[in-house]
């Protein structure tokens, strides 16, 4: 199983006889290859207390370096550079998805590693109008590589993480809806506006309290009243950013709606609720009951399945979840 990495660390850095105060962000190693042209400079702490410049900006990844790079269990850039570190891995992606002598598996790896961490920085400035084409760029290649080959699908349920984050169940929540929407049918730019609206269902938990998200008991009523209207505040982010499509829209704010009308924010009944919600809804809920948690053990597919398909036939499409559960094992 892929694992993410996720850790940001802050620094207190000398310089010039002058402290300043520098934020670090560790990122995977794996996706710094050889020859690879870095505008970014990549540091490695060489004590508990101290980090120090490994590769300097400007720098052409050669085979010397990248042994170095091989031997060495962390790497990180500072957060000024984070911009140009995901213009790398955005360009990069470009690159791996028109490498036709990558395996499937690896290929799917490193795409998924990426997007991952492109979507931490997109979690992490909600309200960037950057944010718009940076989603884009995180969808596109996974439809690219569900739409070229059908056992794609297979190789990204592999190597979802299954340890929660806001970011990375975003991303499981896009993966889950782009390939869904393949055996739906859709075309490859409903596929797109599907993609962004799963990617981005969650923009608007950037506006609840932190307390409220991260409690590991039961949420009080008056606390569930306010995490209820995430979905209101993700719709007004995704218009502040400049999203207009009405259906990315829709997915964004009625991803929890219920078809017995039990849902929120606006309480929708059966054909009220769109396509794109219906969608988002049993990918949302798949992944976050087969995800770990501080508070709680993931379930196996099987048994979220069982679950889903039993206790919420009011709740969810049920023709839309047996064509996820023929997906799953397809």
């Amino acid at each position: 199983m892929k694992s993410i990495v996720q850790n940001s660390i802050n620094h207190l850095f000398n310089q010039n006889d002058a402290k300043r105060v520098y934020s670090y962000t560790l990122i995977d190693k794996h996706l710094i290859h050889l020859n690879e042209h870095l505008d970014f400079n990549l540091f490695a702490l060489d004590t508990p207390t101290h980090m120090s410049l490994f590769l300097q900006s400007d720098s052409i990844v050669d085979e010397q370096q990248q042994k170095r790079i091989q031997k060495i269990e962390y790497l990180y850039i500072r957060d000024k550079d984070k911009d140009n570190y995901d213009d790398f891995l955005e360009n990069n992606l470009q690159s791996i998805l028109k490498d036709n002598t990558i395996p499937l598996d690896e290929k799917v790896n490193i795409i998924y590693s990426s997007t991952a961490e492109l979507t931490h920085s997109l979690y992490a400035n909600p309200q960037r109008l950057e944010n718009l084409q940076h989603s884009k760029a995180i969808v596109t290649p996974i439809i690219d590589t569900v739409l070229k080959n059908d056992k794609t699908i297979v190789s990204y349920m592999k190597i979802i993480e299954y340890d929660y984050y806001t970011h990375t169940h975003s991303l499981n929540v896009s993966i889950y809806a782009v390939c869904l929407g393949v055996e739906l049918g859709l075309d490859k730019d409903t596929l797109k506006n599907l993609g962004q609206s799963a990617l981005l269902h969650d923009l608007g938990k950037s506006s609840i309290d932190e307390k409220i998200l991260n409690k590991e008991t039961k949420l009080t009523e008056e606390e569930f009243s306010i995490m209820k209207l995430h979905p209101v505040y993700g719709y007004e982010i995704a218009l502040k950013i400049g999203i207009t499509d009405e259906d990315i829209l829709d997915g964004i704010a009625h991803h929890h709606e219920k078809l017995n009308a039990r849902g929120y924010p606006d309480a929708l009944r059966d054909k009220e609720i769109t396509l794109f919600p219906r969608i988002i809804a049993v990918c949302d809920i798949f992944d976050a009951l087969t995800t770990h948690r501080s508070y709680k053990d993931s379930m196996t597919s099987y048994n979220a399945l069982m679950i889903m398909k039993k206790e919420m036939k009011g709740h969810l499409d049920m023709k839309i979840l047996e064509t996820f559960i023929r997906m799953l094992h397809g």
